[in-house]
């Protein structure tokens, strides 16, 4: 009879997919690349199946048995921390105020939320979804409790979830409008992801100018796939129409945005601690 597969090793393989490689996994669940692969290496002898692809490819490409075991892990992992967080944690039954930066889009907003509503189930939430200036303010202004924004390292009353690589993006039907100086479509400032964009292109004594200002990621999107010009977002906010300029068009390269929790005073880091815990998991 097969053995039982352990949810470490479950969480092992997941984690090395979705980041990209053994080592990078490794810095995120806090062991060596070693423990790791032996620990990929146990699933496997548990499946009696590779994984993972034995190729120099770029990233962790699965094999047809990795493939069908991802999809069980992914669901057994989470429904696995719900179940834990669930008889663990203690129960807020308190009125929360979470504010959401929009530049999430659609991709790991929903992991937020999730994550917020199987922990605490019981909490009286009420969310806002805007750009991280505009929530950073709110909360000093003590309109919301908990804030979930691209921001700097090591902040006061803050606590890290992970870091996004950001990437030039351009239309993926339009030719990229690369003439000088480079049409920059941003949000308003102060926004980090503009920052950034700003501080690499000044860096290298690279020409631009704002041709399209938009206070939503959507106009953002939009005005990019029209081709009126090029952005930087985080590397998984890439969607349908829109693809990534490789180092070959000639942009200097974006440094990564720390997307973080804030919580208003101690009264919500027990909250935030949590929240923040159950976050990585599910983005996993």
């Amino acid at each position: 009879m097969a053995s039982d597969i352990d949810i470490d090793l479950l969480r092992a393989f997941a984690t090395v997919h979705q980041a990209g490689g053994f080592s990078q996994a490794a810095e995120i669940l806090g062991r060596s690349q070693p423990a790791i692969s032996l620990q990929i290496k146990r699933l496997e002898d548990r499946v009696g199946a590779q994984v993972f692809e034995r190729t120099p490819a770029r990233g962790a490409p699965l094999t047809p048995a990795g493939l069908t075991l991802m999809e069980y892990a992914r669901q057994i992992i989470a429904l696995h921390d719900e179940a834990l967080a669930r008889l663990t944690l203690p129960s807020l039954k308190a009125f929360v105020r979470l504010g959401i930066l929009e530049e999430l889009g659609n991709n790991r907003l929903p992991a937020v939320l999730y994550s917020f509503s199987k922990v605490f189930p019981e909490a009286n939430l009420q969310v806002q979804v805007k750009l991280s200036n505009s929530l950073m303010l709110e909360m000093l202004q003590g309109r919301l409790d908990i804030i979930v924004v691209a921001a700097d390292a090591d902040a006061p009353n803050s606590l890290s979830l992970w870091s996004e690589q950001l990437v030039w993006v351009a239309s993926n039907a339009v030719p990229s409008p690369m003439r000088q100086p480079l049409p920059l479509v941003a949000l308003p400032d102060p926004c980090f992801y503009r920052k950034a964009a700003i501080r690499a292109l000044s860096g290298t004594g690279q020409p631009w100018i704002n041709v399209c200002t938009s206070s939503t990621m959507a106009g953002i999107r939009a005005s990019v796939i029209a081709g009126i010009g090029v952005t930087a977002m985080g590397r998984s906010e890439v969607t349908e129409g829109l693809r990534i300029l490789g180092t070959d068009s000639g942009l200097p390269k974006l440094s990564e945005a720390e997307v973080a929790i804030y919580y208003r005073d101690k009264a919500f880091e027990p909250v935030a601690k949590t929240l923040a815990a159950h976050v990585r998991k599910s983005i996993v």
